[in-house]
């Protein structure tokens, strides 16, 4: 069985986390500072940014001849609910013909979908987050025909209102992830020549390759809001660092926007890496946000 990785497409928040970084690389702003306007300006749930629908059409290009050319005969198809990875996930599916996509909180970005609380901090030194407006299974339903929302609660947010989630939760959610994935009744649902299709996010991706990989989080405590230089850079930078020995997962298995990593299954639930962080569909048009 083969697992394809797929990180969704260009939003508003990677425009502004790039913009941010940017500044704090060039030593404009204070990591304080950096922390500061990402946490201003980013959005609860964003959708895909102009340009994150121009690499939507090439990566519906670079999925359409996965089928073939990976001789595959089932796929099943699962994705995060938040709105960047469900419309990623609705081209995907529409390039191979995929007519269900399981919607599943487990693959869900680190953090969830929050918003910031300034109220009890007039001075605004200081934050709270908050849930923040999560979409509800019938608001996915309404807005991406096929999408099977049966595993989400049946009413109010897909997260039930919990807001933030910290990265300590995020790795021990990756890890259940992990051992599902291991799992023989979903190796026999999928069958030896089908793909399983996750599109999430950057750093839950980075979360799960790092649990099949048994590779141990350093610094789970750390949230990527408070790490600038795991979370927000830009892909000159990335390629620069990403290497198998890089000391943050975040680094080492990172996928870029629009990006997939194809991995594969062996019977005893082994993994091994048949390509990691394929973008040559998108070199056409330098991709500069991460």
């Amino acid at each position: 069985m083969r697992v394809l990785l797929v990180r969704h497409a260009q939003s508003g928040n990677n425009i502004v986390q790039a913009t941010v970084h940017k500044k704090f690389a060039a030593g404009v702003t204070t990591e304080s500072q950096a922390q500061e306007e990402w946490l201003s300006l980013r959005m609860d749930d964003p959708a895909l940014s102009s340009e994150g629908q121009s690499q939507l059409q090439k990566l519906k290009k670079h999925c359409s001849k996965l089928r073939k050319k990976a001789r595959i005969d089932t796929i099943k198809m699962i994705s995060s609910p938040m709105m960047r990875a469900c419309q990623t996930s609705q081209a995907v599916a529409e390039a191979l013909n995929v007519p269900v996509v399981e919607v599943r909180g487990e693959l869900c970005e680190v953090g969830g979908v929050y918003s910031i609380d300034r109220r009890c901090h007039p001075n605004g030194s200081a934050f709270s987050k908050v849930p923040g407006r999560a979409m509800s299974a019938q608001e996915i339903k309404a807005k991406f025909a096929g999408f099977d929302t049966s595993k989400l609660p049946e009413t109010g947010p897909w997260d039930m209102g919990r807001g933030f989630e910290d990265t300590t939760s995020a790795v021990e959610r990756a890890r259940r992830v992990a051992m599902w994935l291991r799992m023989p009744e979903l190796r026999t649902e999928v069958g030896a020549n089908g793909v399983l299709i996750l599109v999430s996010h950057a750093d839950f991706l980075a979360l799960l390759m790092a649990a099949l990989c048994n590779v141990q989080v350093m610094q789970a405590a750390l949230n990527p809001d408070s790490e600038m230089s795991a979370h927000g850079v830009s892909e000159c930078t990335l390629q620069q660092e990403i290497s198998h020995d890089a000391a943050s997962v975040y680094q080492k298995f990172r996928i870029s926007l629009a990006a997939t990593t194809m991995l594969l299954l062996g019977e005893e639930g082994e993994f091994a890496v048949e390509w990691m962080n394929k973008r040559s569909h998108l070199e056409d048009k330098s991709c500069c946000v991460a």
